[in-house]
């Protein structure tokens, strides 16, 4: 800024020095005739005079031209058309907001830029420098986990319960229950159920835990129902080998039924599955049951205090995970917007369609876009004081306006020379 007022300074100086020149020039030629009669009548003399006069008239002409767009003239009472840039403001504010908005920021304007300057490519060229991927990733993790931070958690909860509430009442738990079943039936994939549950018994009967406990409970039976005999049997014996016998016998149970895809417990366990499907299908009671299991889910609080901590825990990971500096969300990032850069420059049918859609969607915003920008436009030049924004336009462009003094000056002298010639060639021809 201190450059510009220097600059401005000098070049008014400058064409002050011409002007004062100028004048120096005509007041020593008036002087000389009056006081040097013998040069009143030579001819280089009234060149000089009616030269040096003209560049006066030129640049005190240009002078109030110049002086006149940006200072009243004079300043207690101006003459009118003086202080053109400020007496303006409001018709120079709306000119230059439509000059911009027609010439600037119309549908074709903006369109064309976009198809000549090729973005997806120069896109896909930025993201291929890992550096600038790796810029971009860091700004979009730390504006999102700034979002995060800034996020209540309670507004959060309360939508959250409020969605799984309504999710729960809009399904139709009946239909899915009996889809699932029919599914898993129709496949006989309940019977890997089964399998998998007998395998699990299988296993349970064997570990010494389970035999202690069924000798446990033997005899505390003999205890309870068989009192005197117990006294007189050794019980402890007994029950040890009891549930030694019933471990066996129902393991060689669960063998059989593992190894039979036929067996009786097979169907049994078929029948069971089918009838309770039927049931889930046609029974009004079970549709009951069901429904209300549906509303205690609805409005248990367990199910509330589990999304609220699901919800806190996802919110600390995914925040630990975007704050840590070459962290895992980071590092991901970065892949994509490399990955997406190298499909860029790569693909034209991506790039074409990347450069299409954003012509498009350009095209659409250019209307509403132009308006909300000439609108700021025209609003912040009417807020500006009116002296203060002819001082700002005279301090960018006055530097040049005031080489138009200095050639007002310089092209009326000339003009001033040509036309005392011109005269002489006419008194010439004229004797």
């Amino acid at each position: 800024m201190h450059d510009k007022h220097s600059q401005l300074k000098r070049a008014k100086q400058n064409a002050l020095i011409c002007l004062l020149i100028a004048a120096g020039v005509f007041v020593i030629a008036i002087v000389t005739q009056v006081y040097v009669p013998s040069l009143a009548s030579a001819k280089w003399l009234g060149l000089i005079k009616m030269a040096s006069e003209a560049a006066l008239v030129g640049g005190l002409a240009d002078w109030f031209a110049v002086t006149a767009l940006f200072k009243p003239i004079p300043a207690r009472y101006p003459i009118p058309h003086t202080n053109i840039v400020a007496s303006n403001k409001r018709v120079i504010a709306q000119n230059l907001s439509l000059f911009v908005k027609e010439k600037f920021f119309h549908a074709s304007a903006i369109e064309s830029l976009i198809a000549s300057s090729q973005p997806a490519k120069g896109a896909g060229r930025w993201l291929e420098d890992p550096q600038h991927a790796k810029k971009l990733s860091r700004f979009l993790c730390d504006a999102l986990a700034g979002i995060l931070r800034l996020v209540d958690d309670k507004p959060v909860k309360a939508f959250i319960g409020k969605t799984a509430e309504k999710g729960i009442n809009q399904l139709d738990l009946q239909q899915l229950i009996a889809t699932v079943l029919s599914s898993i039936t129709r496949e006989r994939h309940h019977q890997l159920v089964l399998d998998k549950l007998l395998g699990n018994v299988a296993k349970l009967m064997g570990e010494p835990e389970t035999q202690e406990y069924i000798a446990a409970t033997l005899i505390d039976w003999l205890k309870t129902e068989h009192n005197r005999l117990e006294k007189l049997l050794p019980s402890t014996w007994l029950s040890e080998r009891g549930a030694l016998i019933a471990v066996k016998a129902v393991s060689r149970v669960l063998d059989d039924v593992y190894a039979d895809d036929n067996h009786p417990l097979r169907h049994a366990f078929d029948e069971q599955v089918n009838d309770f499907l039927h049931e889930v299908q046609t029974s009004d009671s079970m549709a009951q049951r069901i429904n209300n299991y549906k509303e205690q889910l609805v409005h248990d609080p367990a199910l509330k205090a589990f999304l609220n901590k699901s919800w806190v825990a996802l919110h600390g990971r995914m925040l630990e995970s975007l704050s840590t500096e070459s962290g895992k969300a980071e590092t991901k990032v970065t892949h994509w917007l490399n990955e997406l850069g190298r499909s860029l420059t790569t693909d034209e049918r991506l790039s074409s369609a990347f450069d299409r859609h954003i012509g498009e969607a350009g095209k659409y915003m250019a209307p509403e876009l132009a308006d909300f920008l000439t609108k700021h436009i025209e609003d912040t030049i009417n807020s500006w004081d009116e002296n203060e924004m002819a001082e700002q336009i005279e301090l960018n462009i006055g530097r040049d306006l005031q080489k138009v003094r200095i050639n007002g000056t310089l092209v009326g002298g000339l003009i001033g020379a040509l036309l005392f010639g011109l005269e002489q060639v006419i008194a010439l021809t004229s004797q």
